[in-house]
């Protein structure tokens, strides 16, 4: 009789392992997908045919640069396919072109979470303008009938900085020239200072007004742009932003620093 007892506690005890390593099984197997499955894809409509108008453009920039923030790029990118999507004899249509500061913690593919053929970049320190740099917005603008132009600008930008400073060199005081209409702005509007006259100008130590001066300099290339070239071109809209590098987000059209 204990016998048959015995017997009998040793299978209920069996069988209740084994409901249970099913049960830890399930579990795994519920909770996996969450791991295991990849982000949902998200595609955008794209035409080889006709260009995208500006507000289409720069509504999907915020959309990638929101992305970007939150590191939830749209898709996972096999490049492979990207790279033979783009190549001859299909033609490249991009829906942007980004003029944007060579700095290397501000590359506008990622910032905006796009891929090849998505975007012309056009990356000069400042950024600033000049003939080469006016040619190729031509090309994008004219020949590949691009309609939104951004001139994106940084925070804790070196060449804003280097200019305040008067940094020497063989061809970077020629460049850094450039930003001077920025920071005469700047120093007369928040330092009550005149560049000219050197009477309190802004100094490479006032982040906040170093900041200020990218977005000048942002907002005065946008007024280049359109005074140069865009002008003619119907349709063609030109922002000006700025990227903060501890976030990631771009402001559009700003006019003073967020705190």
């Amino acid at each position: 009789m204990k016998h048959s007892t015995l017997k009998a506690l040793v299978f209920i005890i069996a069988l209740a392992l084994a409901l249970s390593s099913v049960g830890v099984s399930g579990a795994q197997w519920t909770a996996g997908p969450r791991v295991m499955t990849a982000p949902a894809q998200v595609t955008e409509p794209r035409s080889d045919t006709e260009s995208v108008d500006a507000a289409t453009a720069l509504k999907w920039l915020e959309e990638g640069n929101v992305r970007w923030q939150r590191w939830q790029t749209m898709k996972r990118r096999n490049w492979g396919e990207e790279r033979a999507a783009n190549s001859p004899p299909k033609e490249q249509h991009p829906f942007a072109v980004v003029i944007s500061c060579m700095d290397s913690r501000v590359p506008p593919e990622l910032v905006f979470d796009r891929g090849l053929g998505d975007i012309f970049v056009i990356r000069v320190a400042g950024p600033v303008l000049d003939v080469d740099e006016l040619a190729s917005l031509e090309y994008a603008v004219v020949k590949k009938k691009v309609k939104l132009v951004l001139v994106l600008g940084h925070t804790n930008c070196g060449a804003v900085e280097g200019a305040v400073a008067k940094a020497p060199g063989t061809y970077l005081p020629a460049l850094l020239e450039k930003l001077e209409p920025a920071i005469t702005y700047v120093s007369n509007r928040y330092n009550g200072g005149n560049r000219i006259t050197l009477s309190d100008p802004i100094t490479p130590a006032e982040q906040t007004n170093l900041n200020r001066v990218s977005i000048a300099n942002a907002r005065h290339v946008h007024y280049q742009v359109l005074e140069k070239l865009l002008f003619r071109e119907p349709g063609v809209q030109v922002k000006w932003g700025l990227y903060y590098l501890p976030t990631g987000r771009v402001a559009f059209d700003p006019t003073e620093i967020e705190r």
